[in-house]
């Protein structure tokens, strides 16, 4: 059984929380590249930092809306709630696409590091940490949550037997 209330209710939280993943990874990614949270960081900095955090947040939800709208599905239709899968599903969608840019950068010519990742992987594979963890607080923890549980007909707790 599905309860309709409650599918709305998810697809609405699934929207809200994919919007503010995507954000939190850009501004993850904007503030380590800026590097703007420094003590004696001029508030010029700090608002570049955000603005590119938000400018990259669309750039990010671009180019992975796709996979992570499978990774929701997937999450939805098994109730996976974990932090485990969100963290590792957001970790691997960064470092995928990141992995791909980098092949077509080698094509061209440009060299990765010495041990065959691109530049920049861990801190690419921690913005999808970022913004799976987010998406989880937000939406994840009730995964599935609009399927109605189906009483069973073998059901052996009734402690009067």
């Amino acid at each position: 059984m599905i309860d309709a209330a409650a599918v709305l209710a998810q697809t609405i939280r699934v929207v809200i929380a994919l919007v503010l993943a995507f954000v939190a990874a850009g501004v993850f990614l904007a503030f380590g590249l800026f590097q703007a949270w420094t003590g004696d960081a001029h508030p010029a900095e700090i608002g570049a930092a955000v603005g590119a955090g938000l400018v990259g947040a669309s750039v990010i939800g671009g180019l992975s809306f796709v996979p992570a709208l499978i990774a929701v599905l997937f999450s939805e239709m098994l109730r996976l709630r974990g932090i485990v899968f969100h963290l590792a599903a957001g970790g691997l969608i960064a470092l995928a696409l990141w992995v791909m840019q980098d092949a077509g950068g080698q094509a061209a010519g440009v060299q990765s590091a010495p041990s065959g990742l691109p530049r920049g992987s861990l801190v690419v594979l921690a913005a999808g940490f970022v913004g799976g963890f987010v998406y989880w607080l937000l939406a994840g923890r009730q995964a599935g949550c609009w399927r109605m549980k189906t009483p069973s007909s073998r059901d052996t707790s009734d402690p009067s037997e």
